[in-house]
């Protein structure tokens, strides 16, 4: 194990590295008390399992995406979720929706395995490990950009609309997402942690759209659609003869007469 920038490397899946923030460690004994086991050590498990299955949930996103071409760098964990951090993101609507769904699949496999592992064995460690997965599964796809639901409906958006344009009404309707985590965590479920996750969530969009607007800035407009043909005259006093060849122009007339 390896610690640098605030992390700590675990190990690499599939040549992926995976690495814990230190905001995960410390944050670990308010993620224990997610799990209603009275043991220290099935909580220690509970918070284990429910990291391992961040994790398989960002390796579907980054299986998908290196399959379309994209570099993954790491996946970093923290205590409100993880991320695949991405050398490029797929721009083709398919490619992107594909990427995106990846991730929520994984935790919806896990979130079924969960549960009848729970239901043959009698296991309550599992059983909430399945329904925290099957959560995960219900809010990524909640469409509020850079969630995974977000990225799915920039994707639909961009066929007609562009990309920019697209990246614009996701963030926009992400934002109004955003306020709702923020008002609805501090206000009415008092979770401290989806306040974070929508003002977290508000800053990322709204980052990625800037991002989306400097990646057209800098793409050069194709000359065939910005060129026109513009036609010189000569200059005025090109048009007018000198005194001499007025002159010789008179004579020359003047004897064809």
């Amino acid at each position: 194990m390896k610690f640098s920038n605030h992390a700590l490397s675990i190990g690499s899946v599939m040549g992926i590295p995976i690495r814990l923030h230190i905001s995960l460690l410390i944050a670990l004994p308010y993620i224990m008390t997610y799990f209603s086991t009275p043991s220290f050590g099935l909580r220690l498990l509970g918070a284990v399992g429910l990291f391992a299955s961040v994790a398989l949930h960002e390796l579907g996103h980054s299986v998908v995406a290196r399959a379309k071409g994209s570099h993954i760098m790491q996946i970093m964990l923290y205590p409100f979720g993880g991320a695949a951090m991405m050398s490029s993101i797929p721009t083709r609507p398919l490619d992107e929706v594909l990427v995106a769904v990846a991730g929520p699949a994984v935790s919806l496999l896990l979130g079924i395995g969960g549960l009848l592992l729970a239901s043959f064995y009698k296991i309550p460690l599992s059983f909430e490990l399945g329904a925290i997965n099957l959560g995960l599964f219900i809010f990524n796809l909640v469409p509020a950009f850079p969630m995974d639901g977000g990225r799915v409906l920039r994707a639909l958006l961009s066929i007609k609309a562009g990309r920019l344009k697209a990246t614009k009404i996701a963030a926009n309707i992400g934002t109004i997402f955003c306020l709702l985590f923020v008002a609805g965590g501090l206000f009415y479920l008092h979770s401290f942690m989806l306040a974070f996750i929508g003002g977290y969530l508000y800053v990322v969009g709204q980052a990625e759209y800037r991002m989306v607007q400097r990646e057209y800035q800098a793409t050069p407009i194709p000359q065939a659609q910005n060129s026109f043909d513009v036609e010189v005259g000569p200059p005025p006093y090109a048009e007018k003869s000198s005194f001499s060849e007025q002159l010789k122009n008179r004579f020359r007339n003047f004897f064809r007469r």
